[in-house]
């Protein structure tokens, strides 16, 4: 009898147990399904298949998942792109042998008069331009509704890349039209890279008018195998972080529960910031290597004897700046073939602009390495754009083409736009071409 009392008492806890977990799953699923509704602006169980807000934050602060290092030096253009490397098999878009992301391999050529060839060249802004032209046909749609292009098939070609300032520009131009590629305009994005990075450059004692630091001293470590052990760990430390981010991820997309998703996308965040911390030891960690060891490799980077006081820095850069432009303009026109030099419109530049509440949050970073030489940088190349369209040069100020736009346009805290902001800036691309192109008649 006293079994038989036992055993009824303790099946009743294990009831109560299981009563009280299965409430408490319920509590927790609720609150998943609020936290994912909260994030998502959906309901978990009805969910599309968009991308996750988790991915798209990934995104943002600049984090590729499926190459540790996706740069590969170059011996003209001081780096490009891992062939083959964000290969999107439904657009037919990848990195092609040349080391561009684009639709084509070049040289292209015309296979009628009838078509227009248009190249696009600067650093990650400019990719990005050519990148939305693949995607939404932005540009070409709206010069097809002006009736010079209304009738013609427009091949874009993306000669723009992370980092890339000049004379890089004048250079991968150059090289390209010696292969024999045929254009029928060329559109220069730049001004960002071209001050902020060439802060950066002489802040690290690089020569200004070599490519990025940010983006060749690591890979002329790795070259030239100079790079400390501690370095070394860290860059197997990002790895592993990636690859644990990568897992996270691909978990996000077949968790049944929300529950499940909620815990995930935690796990997923700290994943992000244990990244962004190795990151950050890896940078110091280079920095700290001994300057005078930097070129016994294989590579070579010319360094500054001293690092220019800020009045000469920035006069030096936007006069390489100048004389870059000048010298695209006079080989184009030469070749009959139109120039259009754009000066891209940044988040650090003060202009009337109001940002929104989004974008303080997330475009607007007061330890951004890049804030200085905006600031110091920009007033100077604008003052030299009288002196390039003087020169014969159609350049173009778009620094102000945001300030009446209310809604969000800046998607990171570096310098790039979302959809709103390539919308206004194809805008303002579109209509300064055929602006030039009927006064030219």
């Amino acid at each position: 009898m006293k079994d038989s009392t036992a055993l009824k008492k303790s099946q009743n806890i294990l009831i109560i147990i299981a009563v009280n977990l299965a409430i408490a799953f319920i509590c927790l699923e609720a609150l998943s399904l609020a936290f994912y509704f909260i994030n998502q602006k959906q309901f978990f169980y009805t969910r599309t298949k968009a991308k996750e807000k988790v991915v798209e934050d990934i995104e943002r602060i600049g984090i590729r998942l499926d190459e540790s290092i996706v740069e590969r030096l170059h011996p003209l253009f001081g780096y490009v792109l891992k062939q083959g490397a964000f290969t999107n098999e439904k657009l037919k878009l990848k990195v092609n042998k040349h080391g561009f992301f684009s639709l084509y391999e070049y040289p292209f050529i015309k296979t009628n008069n009838n078509q227009v060839i248009i190249g696009i060249f600067g650093g990650s802004v400019a990719n990005n331009f050519a990148v939305d032209e693949y995607v939404n046909r932005r540009l070409s749609n709206k010069l097809k509704t002006y009736p010079e292009f209304a009738n013609k098939e427009i091949f874009v070609l993306n000669f723009g890349n992370g980092g890339y300032k000049q004379p890089q520009q004048l250079l991968v131009l150059n090289y390209f039209l010696a292969l024999g590629q045929e254009l029928d305009l060329v559109i220069n994005i730049d001004g960002f890279n071209e001050v902020a990075l060439s802060n950066l450059n002489n802040k690290a004692q690089v020569e200004i008018g070599m490519p990025s630091v940010q983006h060749i001293q690591p890979l002329t470590g790795l070259a030239n195998n100079n790079l400390s052990p501690e370095a070394m760990s860290s860059i197997l430390q990002i790895n592993e972080n990636k690859k644990q981010l990568k897992a996270g991820i691909d978990k996000l997309q077949t968790c049944q529960l929300a529950l499940c998703h909620a815990v995930t996308s935690l796990q997923v965040k700290q994943l992000v910031n244990n990244y962004q911390q190795a990151v950050v030891k890896y940078d110091s960690q280079v920095k700290q290597s001994n300057p005078d060891t930097a070129n016994s490799g294989i590579v070579y980077i010319p360094k500054a004897d001293f690092v220019l006081q800020d009045a000469a820095a920035f006069d030096k850069m936007a006069s390489m700046w100048y004389q870059s432009s000048i010298g695209m303009n006079q080989i184009l026109s030469s070749r009959k073939i139109k120039y259009f030099h754009f000066i891209q419109p940044n988040q650090y530049y003060p202009t009337k602009r109001s940002f929104t509440a989004k974008e303080n949050e997330i475009a607007i970073d007061q330890k951004s390495p890049y804030i200085e030489g905006v600031k110091k940088g920009y007033p100077v190349l604008l003052s030299k754009v009288g002196d390039l369209q003087k020169a014969g040069v159609n350049v173009f100020s778009a620094v102000n083409i945001l300030d009446n736009t209310k809604e969000t346009v800046y998607k990171d805290a570096c310098c790039h736009y979302n959809s709103v902001g390539d919308e206004v800036l194809a805008n303002y691309v579109s209509s300064s071409i055929i602006k030039v192109v009927r006064e030219s008649k």
